[in-house]
């Protein structure tokens, strides 16, 4: 009982670590992401538009650079 209570915990701490793992993304409104490769080369892109609409493509990866949309107040 003992080593299946360790190996449960053990595949819990893997899973959260895996979920830690990702990327940052763009979550919110005007923001966006370049995400850069180890050479520096542009491999990927998220974005939220000023509508909240989430656009990702290419390669997201843990080198990136943040920005911020200007939106207009409706």
């Amino acid at each position: 009982m003992r080593k299946i209570t360790l190996l449960l915990g053990l595949a819990t701490t893997l899973v959260a670590t895996a979920a830690l793992a990702r990327p940052v993304i763009a979550d919110e409104i005007g923001e966006f992401y370049i995400y850069f490769d180890a050479e520096g080369r542009v491999v990927g892109r998220s974005s939220m538009d000023c509508e909240g609409n989430y656009y990702e493509s290419g390669v997201l990866t843990n080198r990136y650079s943040r920005g911020q949309a200007f939106c207009m107040p409706r």
